[in-house]
């Protein structure tokens, strides 16, 4: 995926924790949360089989892996795919720093986890976050090479769990922020729409009272505000208000 989003995060607000924030902060607020996710899952696999794994290769498939579950959660939200890729691309430019390992740099680093997160991502379930927890913890442990006798564990139970709340938590709290913004922006456009009729009846109004044996002239055209796309109505007051 690429790191380039098209609307600019400035530009991009949305519901989270109850309150509107911008692209950056939500980018900061969720990153933070996976973050704390990928250390739970490193240390539960590493307290089971500390001296079978190679920290490097457990920390790549680890970041996948989890990388994997978010683009899930997204996939299952209802956000236009322009949102959802600002969203994500905002995500990795602060999750990137953290998968650095070692002397590893991030240009060769990341672009290994975001193709085993691809990977992962494929063999999910659209139908069952709990099917697709089960299956990308499956291969997950394969990956990091735990014994096929792991598969029935209380670890692989463990994960199997943890994973399975998170998509499902995240898959409805993206879902209700996708709402939020396709409301606001059903209402901007309505509201736009009022204000362009108001301008409409207006310049009739006044041409006819100037000029009553007169053809009415043309209608108004939009005005434009495409500035303001994307934002709750709040947000756009406030832009008004600090601008006079």
């Amino acid at each position: 995926m690429s790191s380039q989003h098209p609307l600019r995060s400035g530009a991009f607000v949305v519901r989270w924790n109850r309150r509107w924030i911008s692209g950056d902060q939500f980018a900061r607020d969720y990153a933070a949360s996976v973050m704390a996710f990928t250390s739970d899952v490193a240390h539960a696999v590493t307290r089971v089989h500390r001296a079978k794994q190679h920290p490097e290769l457990r920390d790549l498939q680890t970041h996948a892996v989890v990388w994997a579950s978010v683009l899930v959660a997204f996939e299952a939200a209802s956000f236009c795919d322009q949102d959802r890729e600002t969203l994500l691309a905002l995500l990795l430019e602060e999750l990137r720093p953290s998968w650095k390992h070692g002397e590893l740099a991030d240009t060769e680093y990341a672009p290994t986890i975001l193709a085993r997160a691809e990977a992962y991502f494929a063999t999910r379930d659209r139908k069952s976050p709990s099917k697709t927890a089960e299956r990308i913890v499956g291969w997950y442990l394969r990956a990091i090479a735990m014994p096929e006798l792991i598969g029935n564990s209380a670890l692989a139970r463990h994960l199997r769990a943890n994973f399975s709340h998170r998509m499902l938590r995240d898959i409805f709290r993206l879902s209700a922020a996708s709402r939020f913004r396709t409301a606001v922006a059903s209402l901007m456009e309505r509201q736009r729409a009022a204000r362009i009729a108001d301008v409409d009846s207006c310049a009739l109004s006044n041409w006819d009272e100037r000029h009553p044996d007169s053809s009415a002239p043309e209608p108004v055209k939009a005005l434009e505000d495409s500035h303001c796309e994307g934002h709750p109505i709040e947000a756009i007051a406030g832009a008004a208000t600090s601008s006079r």
